[in-house]
């Protein structure tokens, strides 16, 4: 979980949305919420942006969306209940970094230890 856990950093998060010119959203009424889920879809819509701005690789965006989306995730779970097709995204997310050639089991293994969600 070396460099390519930079974008789990808060402030690296919001340097990236003030370099996009993208402001964040609330699309529920829970603050860590809208941040979390803020978070990884600009990591997710933005991709081809982030990579252009020359700041982070492929590897660091995926990781960084794997982070926020399962912290999303974990805190979506505590307060509505679990959601088999939000699952379902993680997977995606998976995907794409297996296409992109930087899938690494124990890394993800290590993210979802350390927000503490249990699949």
């Amino acid at each position: 979980m070396l460099r390519h856990m930079l974008l789990k950093n808060p402030k690296h998060m919001a340097e990236l949305f003030s370099l996009l010119n993208r402001l964040p959203t609330a699309r529920y009424q829970d603050n860590e919420l809208n941040e979390m889920c803020n978070n990884a879809l600009l990591l997710e819509k933005q991709e081809q942006s982030i990579l252009a701005l020359g700041c982070y690789s492929i590897e660091e965006i995926l990781y960084g969306r794997y982070y926020w989306y399962t912290k999303f995730l974990c805190r979506y779970e505590t307060l509505y209940g679990k959601n088999g097709s939000m699952e379902q995204i993680q997977f995606k997310i998976i995907e794409a970094m297996d296409y992109a050639g930087v899938v690494d089991n124990d890394t993800l293994k290590a993210i979802e230890q350390e927000l503490g969600y249990i699949k």
